[in-house]
């Protein structure tokens, strides 16, 4: 997968993107890391992917409708970060807030090929958007995953009508989240090689979410100023 990322200057505030297949534990790091910089009187904040209650709610609409194609789907969910990034996100950066995305552009980049969107909106917009200083991604094996999803009793959600009517696949879901989960390595893999962009893997396969992070250290937190960053990098430790 061939991507071309922006380098946007970084000169104001810290953006963190925690990215990982439905079910990784992404939730519990977050919070954990919210937690650390609040309980230190640091401005922070968590800014979720396709959080648009409007967006979501054409969705459903479009969804009952029967017209929500994997167009239609990789169209909304770009429309949806547009409107947090430029009304949400910009703002809290230019305030000097540790904003810690809750997924970003990557996972939008990773669903449209795992759905087959031929619309690319989002190559579009990864050109133009500030990238993340630290992208932390939460590699869970998928079993694990499908494990976790299936106890919240709420299904996973996607428009790839291929795999949700196959009748050769005997579990729809794991097979999505593995392409998801090897369109993610793809992905990052290629951004390493070709952009200067900080990318550490996280291995969670703790089946319990509440447990999944041993130990959580920061030495010293990382700050902005004049596009210089300083102090030390995130260390974490997760249970295998």
């Amino acid at each position: 997968m061939n991507i071309n990322i922006s380098s946007k200057s970084r000169s104001k505030g810290a953006l963190i993107a925690f990215e990982g297949i439905s079910g990784a534990g992404k939730s519990h790091v977050i919070c954990e890391v919210y937690n650390f910089y609040r309980n230190r009187n640091q401005k922070a904040a968590i800014v979720e992917w396709n959080s648009n209650s409007l967006i979501r709610k054409i969705m459903k609409l479009f969804n009952k409708a029967n017209i929500l194609t994997k167009e239609v789907y990789s169209f909304l969910q770009w429309i949806s970060f547009l409107i947090d990034y430029f009304t949400v996100i910009l703002p809290l950066l230019r305030k000097d807030y540790y904003v810690i995305a809750d997924r970003y552009i990557y996972t939008g980049l990773t669903r449209d090929i795992v759905n087959g969107a031929k619309f690319r909106l989002g190559q579009l917009i990864s050109l133009f958007v500030r990238q993340p200083d630290y992208i932390y991604f939460i590699d869970t094996p998928p079993d694990v995953c499908l494990e976790r999803i299936e106890k919240r009793g709420k299904p996973l959600f996607h428009t790839n009508k291929r795999i949700l009517r196959s009748k050769l696949l005997q579990n729809r879901t794991l097979y999505y989240l593995k392409k998801l989960r090897r369109e993610y390595i793809k992905l990052f893999k290629d951004l390493k090689e070709k952009a200067n962009i900080k990318i550490i893997f996280m291995d969670n396969s703790s089946v319990l979410v509440e447990s999944n992070i041993d130990e959580v250290k920061v030495n010293k937190p990382f700050f902005m100023k004049g596009g210089n960053m300083y102090g030390e990098d995130f260390i974490f430790k997760a249970k295998v």
